[in-house]
């Protein structure tokens, strides 16, 4: 899974992929404003078919805080939860 989510953060931050170490810092490191947080969060909802709610984003630091939030809505999502 982490293969693919680094294409798509990498793609769509516009990075090299060897940037995206589990400790790369988004703001810091990887130049990320809130906005581009935004976007990127939308992104990787609609590629894993997850949720990701603004109240866990708050949490998220680092490249590797993203890839286990997305691990972890993709292991725990429930297909009732995604119609509508």
């Amino acid at each position: 899974m982490e293969p693919r989510v680094r294409t798509v953060v990498a793609v769509h931050l516009d990075v090299d992929p060897d940037r995206l170490q589990p400790g790369a810092r988004l703001g810091e490191d990887l130049c990320v404003d809130s906005l581009a947080a935004v976007e990127l969060a939308m992104v990787l909802e609609d590629e894993f078919d997850i949720a990701l709610p603004e109240e866990v984003l708050g949490c998220v630091r680092t490249y590797g805080d993203v890839v286990s939030l997305v691990r972890e809505r993709v292991e725990t999502r429930s297909p009732a939860a995604e119609s509508g």
